[in-house]
């Protein structure tokens, strides 16, 4: 059950071997198109929200014509004639931007109004779909036909999208619009798109998303029973801080698959789990993001008995290095704490 509801949309065509974009006047009624082509929409814009090269940004000006056209829109979500022509001028812009950076990419463009109903927020998706060719057999005739203008499958990745929140204060919030652009081999969005077209940002606070992921990865380790024994807690807590050690590069889907491959055998299953998470973070933060720099402190392991009387504490670097903890079942069915601290000749102190 997808957590999107669609609820406006129509498309516009831009063929930069024309003077002008191709627009329409008229909504796409959603209540006659196919349960499948919603769908087709629908898992286009689930799998490139949680793209590990979508970047969370900001509107630079306040007076950006995207962001004037949203504001709009946000005033008055159930005014067609809006939203129909605020599409066009934004289409109009685009094919600007496109034309002035002598891309060639022409494509379809579609605006879909849709609601997350995990954050009860309005949003607008725009989608640049590239047209693709495809060859269907006709068992009539015997003979191969060649389609033109294919949308992408929902298996291939959108070229340049964004989504942007439907609010009349947007430009007072913390994060504006989320962009992915698939055509970047560096993972950048294009200047055209953008900076000319959108007239936006990327906004980056990777000190906020390391202390995040750490804190919430550790919390779904235990929720989603990864894992369930103290040491075993202790050891992937210990993976986590390696994951997040201060100025790596931590590309979050790959390292997710990595770290719960030990735990989680099924490829299915693992990844599953990623995207539950990479899910929980947005609804935990919108301007979370999947690929970012680690800045963080070291992390504490910290050990105490429930009255917080016996305490100790360790870099978690140390586990299973200089430190060893384990537990032995006693003969009345009470636990024993066994802790190892290898070449250390402690002191005692008084406080």
């Amino acid at each position: 059950m997808s957590y999107l509801t669609l609820e406006r949309l129509i498309t516009h065509g831009i063929d930069l071997t024309k003077t002008a974009p191709t627009t329409f006047d008229r909504l796409m009624p959603l209540q006659t198109i196919p349960q499948e082509v919603r769908d087709f929409f629908i898992s286009h814009i689930e799998n490139a929200l949680v793209a590990k090269q979508i970047k969370t940004c900001t509107f630079t000006e306040e007076h950006a014509s995207v962001l004037v056209d949203c504001i709009e829109i946000a005033s008055d979500l159930t005014n067609d004639k809006l939203f129909i022509d605020n599409s066009k001028n934004m289409t109009q812009l685009l094919f600007n931007a496109m034309d002035a950076a002598s891309t060639t990419s022409s494509g379809t463009i579609i605006f879909i109004q849709y609601l997350d109903t995990r954050t009860s927020t309005e949003y607008l998706a725009i989608l640049k779909m590239d047209p693709n060719k495809a060859i269907q057999l006709d068992l009539t005739n015997y003979q191969f036909k060649v389609q033109e203008d294919i949308l992408p499958s929902v298996n291939e990745k959108l070229h340049k999208c964004a989504f942007i929140k439907l609010d009349e204060n947007l430009y007072e919030e913390e994060m504006h619009l989320r962009v992915l652009d698939k055509q970047q081999l560096t993972g950048e969005v294009s200047k055209f798109f953008l900076k000319t077209f959108l007239g936006a940002e990327v906004s980056i606070n990777d000190k906020a998303m390391t202390e995040l992921v750490g804190k919430k990865l550790s919390e779904f380790g235990v929720a989603e029973n990864i894992v369930t024994e103290p040491k075993q807690i202790l050891e992937f807590n210990y993976k986590i801080d390696n994951i997040l050690q201060d100025g790596r590069e931590v590309d979050l889907e790959a390292d997710l698959e990595s770290l719960f491959r030990t735990y989680i055998p099924g490829e299915a299953d693992r990844l599953q789990k990623i995207e539950s998470f990479k899910q929980k973070l947005f609804i935990e933060k919108e301007n979370a993001y999947y690929q970012f720099t680690a800045d963080k402190k070291q992390t504490v392991a910290f050990f105490a008995d429930n009255n917080n009387k016996i305490k100790i504490q360790f870099p978690v670097s140390y586990q299973d290095h200089s430190v060893f903890v384990d537990y032995e079942d006693e003969e009345d069915g009470s636990k024993t704490t066994v802790i190892r601290i290898k070449g250390v000749e402690l002191k005692q102190k008084f406080k």
